[in-house]
Order: C-alpha cells, then sequence, then structure tokens
C-alpha cells in the first residue's frame, strides 16, 4: 500500500503518515539543492545551461510547496504553504524577466524571493512545532534564507559578484531539508505509537 493511499484508509493514523510525507519531502529537497548547487558550479563552462538551473530552483521550490499543502490539506491551515508557491512561481517569472540583463538582476530577484519564502518557512516552522517538532532546521533555515537573501541583494551591487553565493546557499539548504528529514524519522515512529494507542 502506497503511503497516499494509507493515508486515506487510516485517518486515524494521520499525523504519522503526515510526519512520513514530509520527512520524504524533505530528503527529496535536500537531495535536488545539492544537485543543483553542484551543476550551478559545475556549469560555468557551460553558461548556456545555467538560465534553466536559474529557473528550475524557484520552479520545483513551487512544486514542493504546494505539495506540502496537500499533505497538511486536512489542517486546513495551508495558508503559508500556497502563499510559499505563489511567491516561488512569480520568482520563475521574473527570473525569465531579468536572465538577459546580467548577474546583478539575478541576485536581486533571488534575494526578494529568498526572504520571502524564508519569512514564510521561519513562520510555519514555529506554527508546526508542536505537531511534527524536528523544526528547529526550518527555523534556522528561514532565518538564514532572509539573511541570505538581504546578502544577495546587497552583493548585487558589487560589479565582481557572481553566482557562487546561490550555490552556497542551495547547499545550505540541502543540510537543513536533511537534518529535518532525519528529525522526522524519530517522530513519525512517535507519532505511529501515539496513534495506535
Amino acid at each position: 500500500m502506497s503511503i497516499f493511499k494509507s493515508l486515506k484508509a487510516n485517518p486515524s493514523n494521520s499525523s504519522a503518515n503526515t510526519a512520513l510525507l514530509m520527512r520524504n519531502l524533505y530528503f527529496v529537497r535536500a537531495a535536488f539543492a545539492l544537485v543543483w548547487a553542484l551543476g550551478l558550479l559545475s556549469l560555468k563552462t557551460l553558461p548556456a545551461l545555467v538560465p534553466i538551473l536559474l529557473i528550475l530552483y524557484p520552479a520545483f521550490d513551487a512544486g514542493s510547496s504546494l505539495y506540502d499543502a496537500y499533505v497538511h490539506r486536512a489542517s486546513k491551515n495551508t495558508l503559508a504553504q500556497k502563499t510559499n508557491g505563489v511567491i516561488s512561481f512569480l520568482a520563475v517569472l521574473a527570473v525569465l524577466v531579468v536572465i538577459s540583463m546580467g548577474v546583478p538582476a539575478i541576485l536581486r530577484v533571488f534575494g526578494v524571493w529568498a526572504i520571502l519564502t524564508g519569512a514564510i518557512e521561519l513562520v510555519t516552522a514555529i506554527r508546526r512545532w508542536k505537531e511534527l517538532r524536528g523544526q528547529a532546521a526550518l527555523v534556522f533555515g528561514g532565518a538564514v534564507s532572509i539573511l541570505g537573501g538581504s546578502s544577495f541583494i546587497v552583493l548585487a551591487g558589487h560589479s565582481t559578484s557572481g553566482l557562487n553565493s546561490l550555490a552556497g546557499y542551495a547547499l545550505m539548504g540541502s543540510w537543513q531539508f536533511l537534518f529535518s528529514a532525519l528529525r522526522l524519522i524519530k517522530q513519525a515512529r512517535q507519532n505511529t505509537l501515539t496513534d495506535l494507542h
């Protein structure tokens, strides 16, 4: 039985399934951020492929946010995830608009996007603390995202700034999601035991 079927078939076990689904999402996001960062760093000699990566990152975040909202649909409190998805989709459009304007414009778009999504991530992680725990890394990640986004905007004013800072940001995100996924393994087990009693 798939996790999705289990979620529908066993509503009494929903907290454990939510933890499992979020754990899987965090593992996927960790792997994606790692591959994306390594790809960005390695494609300096193939600049024609860099725009694809710059569009792909916020697009993947938009999809992840909507999936997150789907997983938490029973809570009727998915405004933050949906808002994050919309902001990430708007970031995709913004990157498409400024992609030919150079690195400073791209850094500014990523900066604004990181600040907005970081603020949402921070608030969401704090609100989920009682339900899922395992959110410390996401609280930290939200704060880092806000600081990172601010630094992108500052760096955009320097003519020597490149895209390496974006790769560093993605690597930090990879660690954050990996840590959260590992924490949720334990939380999923605890929730399963609680739901069975």
